[in-house]
């Protein structure tokens, strides 16, 4: 008979706990939280995407936020100009971010590290001045608006309800591909070659195709968030996209934890709540607290929050292990007196 693994069942227990509570905030926040909540879980899919490609394949990226904003325009303009039906945008917006991704991912193959880092810091502040130049496309500054989906007859919420269990839907969809990659072979791969390319070469493992893999994928995920947002929020502008996105983004990671799929989410609620909470507190101040509030989380918790507690788990299992073992030992007869040979 196979024996259960208490960590594993802890683990799924805290999944289940997370899947129960995000699946009653319609039903314990009113609606304009709901729609905040929305928003977390559009966050949480570019954050996510980022996690794969910072956490698991050790490449830097300071250009989510820029995918993120092609899956939201890509999004608006298919069904304002073409009239596509907004579920059938959002393969569409993934598929264009992933192709930009790409294209960016192919000469920034030959740069990793800092270098990489300023490759998609320059992406990242040409593209908001480019969206607003590309008026024809854009709309400039006055921006996209959509209309927001209705939720059908047969649902018995309202609109924002509805909007938030399709972003909910969507997160799953990208929680179990990302569960997936990181749980096989390619998970494996991508460790090895975060950890060493050289070793991770040596093993037959292809660097260029595994990183080049792992940009698009990321990409995609915002991408796919992207086109959410723009359901969700129902108007898209350059605005929304400043260079200032792409760094919260990376904030919610490290926050987060970058080696974790749960780190999204904390990350997301990171970067969408508390800079409301800090405005509320002291408008004045709200820079200076969210400042502050983020350099004491990174003095805490270097690992994020998903690694702070793992540790602390971790020490909790070990000290209640602790009496058990010093039991086991007292039980044991000591070893008869004599020389001890080394072999």
């Amino acid at each position: 008979m196979k024996r259960c693994n208490p960590e594993q069942t802890l683990r799924a227990a805290g999944v289940g706990i997370a899947a129960l509570a995000l699946l009653l905030v319609p039903a314990l926040f009113p609606d304009f939280l709901v729609y905040q909540f929305s928003v977390v879980l559009t966050y949480a899919i570019a954050i996510l995407g980022l996690n794969l490609l910072m956490g698991f394949n050790g490449q830097i990226s300071v250009a989510q936020g820029v995918f993120f904003a092609v899956g939201a325009y890509t999004t608006a303009i298919f069904m304002t100009r073409y009239g596509v039906n907004y579920l059938a945008t959002l393969p569409i917006a993934a598929l264009t971010a992933a192709l930009l991704g790409l294209m960016v991912g192919i000469p920034a193959l030959r740069w990793q590290g800092l270098p990489l880092a300023f490759i998609t810091f320059g992406l990242a502040v040409l593209v908001p001045p480019l969206a607003l130049k590309l008026e024809a496309i854009t709309k400039g500054a006055t921006g996209i608006s959509l209309p927001k989906p209705a939720a059908p007859f047969w649902f018995p919420g309202n609109q924002d309800t509805f909007l938030y269990l399709v972003c909910l839907v969507g997160v799953a969809i990208c929680v179990l591909i990302a569960w997936r990659l990181v749980g096989g072979d390619t998970g494996r791969s991508l460790r090895a070659v975060r950890d060493n390319g050289l070793i991770a070469e040596s093993l037959g493992i292809n660097l260029t195709t595994v990183r080049l893999a792992a940009f698009t994928t990321s990409a995609g995920f915002a991408g796919f968030g992207g086109g959410l947002f723009a359901i969700v929020n129902a108007y898209v502008s350059p605005e929304s996209f400043q260079m200032t996105k792409s760094f919260d983004f990376l904030v919610g990671a490290i926050v987060g934890g970058i080696t974790s799929i749960a780190g999204a989410f904390i990350g997301a609620l990171f970067i969408v709540f508390l800079p409301d909470w800090s405005a509320d507190m002291n408008i004045a101040l709200s820079g200076l607290i969210y400042g502050a509030v983020l350099v004491v989380m990174m003095l805490v918790a270097r690992d994020g929050v998903v690694g702070l507690v793992s540790n602390l788990a971790a020490a909790l299992r070990a000290r209640i292990a602790a009496p058990r073992e010093a039991a086991c030992t007292a039980k044991t007869p000591d070893r008869p007196n004599g020389r001890q040979f080394q072999i």
